[in-house]
């Protein structure tokens, strides 16, 4: 199944301060160019990101509680030498 998403161009002055923030940002990597930073900024400011626990319908309790476990069983293991090193 094919999406298509329109966009349309528009042009947006920014200030200086936050200029340099959005340039630090594609220069780092994190995006591929301005309109890509500008557009996650917007969006994420007015729209809204979606909560993982919302969407996982778990609590933040539940999700620390699995955590906990996990890394004990991950502790457990270690100790009784069960685990390779990692190497990468």
């Amino acid at each position: 199944m094919w999406h298509r998403v329109f966009m349309s161009s528009r042009t947006v002055t920014l200030s200086e301060p936050l200029a340099r923030v959005v340039d630090t940002q594609v220069k780092s990597g994190r995006f591929k160019n301005t309109s890509a930073a500008v557009q996650e900024a917007v969006w994420n400011f007015f729209v809204g990101v979606n909560s993982p626990f919302k969407e996982y319908d778990v609590t933040p309790a539940e999700v620390e509680r699995a955590a906990r476990r996990d890394l004990a069983a991950i502790k457990k293991d270690r100790q009784a030498g069960r685990l390779k090193p990692w190497k990468p």
